[in-house]
């Protein structure tokens, strides 16, 4: 049975868009027999990464601070697929996804090499689980995404602009092949199977021009009455 672990870093939680995304893919990992655990990182006890390279040389493996990172990175080290779910601020992660990756850091050793010209760190543990990348924006363009794009180039990117129209029965509707393809992604990676390219591109939702022009329009119009 493969481990699935889920981080939300939405500050929203289950209120957020962030959360029908993590929990569609995880609906279709658990039906195909995936062990689930998901937690959301605004509630755990996470500190930034000190860069004290005290995981390096003074506890090898071990970072310095005593926190939930305590049993979070043995959990990492044992899942098999690793979900990562954050809205998008400023282009951005949010500080609380961040937090929780830097403290990965003690997962590499100090050495250097380089391969496919780019000099990297070896890691500690020989074992990686695959990393599925789950973010919204409320910009209904994939530029947006740029930024999280290069921060996780070897995830699985699961990529939702305008999210916000999750929230009306119309929206939903009009995403209804997006969510079954997450879903279907679920199901597939808690197989062991590989995601094929047709399904790589339902997984990151582009939106027409006209309809770019109705969100604005929408949104601009549901501020008019606030």
């Amino acid at each position: 049975m493969l481990k699935l672990l889920a981080f939300n870093a939405s500050p929203r939680k289950a209120d957020g868009t962030t959360d029908v995304l993590v929990d569609r893919f995880i609906e279709g990992a658990g039906e195909a027999g995936a062990e689930i655990e998901k937690h959301y990182v605004v509630d755990l006890d996470i500190n930034g990464c000190l860069g004290c390279f005290g995981c390096w040389w003074k506890t090898p493996g071990r970072c310095v601070q005593r926190d939930d990172m305590d049993w979070i990175l043995p959990g990492i080290n044992e899942s098999d697929i690793l979900v990562l779910g954050t809205p998008i601020y400023s282009r951005n992660t949010t500080h609380y996804l961040q937090r929780l990756v830097e403290r990965t850091f003690l997962n590499t050793l100090p050495e250097m090499y380089i391969e496919d010209g780019t000099t990297r760190h070896p890691r500690r543990t020989k074992r990686m689980p695959r990393i599925v990348l789950a973010a919204t924006c409320g910009f209904p363009d994939l530029v947006n995404f740029d930024i999280v794009r290069g921060l996780y180039p070897v995830a699985l990117h699961i990529l939702l602009p305008a999210s916000q129209i999750l929230l009306d029965d119309e929206g939903r509707e009009y995403l209804s092949d997006f969510l079954d393809a997450v879903r279907l992604a679920g199901g597939t990676m808690a197989r062991g199977e590989e995601i094929s390219g047709s399904l790589r591109e339902r997984l990151i939702f582009d939106y027409p021009e006209k309809n770019k022009k109705l969100i604005v329009e929408r949104h601009n119009l549901y501020l008019t009455g606030i």
